[in-house]
């Protein structure tokens, strides 16, 4: 399977759009690469610190109890129809009501790879896609139902910000693919805790 793959393009195409028109100068462009940076450094504190206990917030939890997340106030997530009209068949979609970031998670076959060629991989393969490619970080975080790499790169162009979790649990691979408008500092930050909530774990509530 093609690393590639991971990125959702439909996804992230709808967010460059709603972000606004694309900078034609580099003065633009280097304005841009510092605030991404900003919305960079919010999505990773987030992703390092562990939350605090605090009233349980709604949580998504994917058809059969496979996976849940939360949705953060202001976030939505797609069910039914809607679910299954986007063209990559994802597992869930969470959406900013502003249009400033998009979470999507998709459930794949196993995937055997160290964090060192999946950052290889990656950072080669989506170069090839997009032209403006900033890679930032690769780690491996502790989550709940068990580890999750995740790459975080900017596109200072298209002014957004973007991290590929994967998570390999119980024979599935499970990918979380999430952008945010680089300006966007509170989304990007939203986006770091829906990664961390990323549970197998969880069980259903009960009836």
């Amino acid at each position: 399977m093609a690393t590639s793959s991971f990125a959702d393009p439909v996804i992230a195409s709808r967010l460059s759009r709603a972000a606004g028109a694309r900078p034609r100068r580099r003065l633009l462009v280097i304005a841009t690469a510092c605030v991404a940076a900003l919305a960079v450094a919010a999505l990773a504190a987030t992703l390092l610190v562990r939350p605090k206990d605090d009233p349980a917030p709604a949580r998504f939890r994917a058809a059969g109890g496979a996976f849940s997340v939360v949705v953060p106030d202001g976030w939505r997530a797609l069910r039914g129809r809607e679910l299954r009209a986007v063209p990559s068949a994802p597992a869930a979609v969470l959406r900013r009501a502003d249009g400033r970031a998009v979470v999507v998670v998709h459930e794949r076959p196993a995937l055997a790879r160290s964090s060192r060629s999946l950052t290889r991989d990656l950072t080669a393969q989506l170069g090839r896609r997009f032209s403006d490619l900033r890679p930032v970080t690769a780690r491996t975080i502790a989550l709940s139902g068990g580890p999750a790499y995740v790459y975080t790169f900017a596109r200072p162009t298209a002014g957004s910000v973007q991290s590929l979790a994967i998570a390999p649990r119980g024979g599935r691979t499970y990918t979380l693919d999430a952008v945010a408008g680089a300006g966007a500092t509170d989304a990007a930050g939203q986006v770091g805790a829906i990664l961390r909530s990323f549970d197998t774990t969880d069980p259903a509530p009960r009836s």
